[in-house]
């Protein structure tokens, strides 16, 4: 299973899961795509990127109850300068 990236634009709210085509929130101030099977780049000021544990989610899923409030895994903001899903105003510069 793929590291599965996501952004949020603060600007309209929108969550979105990225793909191999540039994908971009509802008012479109924030927009991403995957450049191969583990690196990602996003543009927009108001992008934000997201990711969560797998091994979590899927833990998630197989013990999902019927009812209640549901079964948590970890989400994480991605750091800032992260080197498998950057800004693409920023490719060119090194990540510290």
């Amino acid at each position: 299973m793929r590291n599965v990236k996501l952004l949020i634009c603060l600007d309209c709210n929108s969550v979105f899961n990225l793909d191999y085509e540039w994908k971009e929130c509802k008012c479109g101030h924030s927009k991403g795509k995957y450049i191969d099977n583990l690196n990602a780049i996003f543009e927009g000021d108001a992008a934000v990127p997201l990711g969560f544990s797998n091994a979590s989610l899927i833990t998630a899923i197989n013990n999902q109850p019927d009812q209640g409030l549901g079964e948590e895994f970890t989400a994480f903001v991605i750091p800032r300068k992260c080197p498998t899903f950057r800004k693409n105003d920023e490719l060119d510069k090194p990540v510290m």
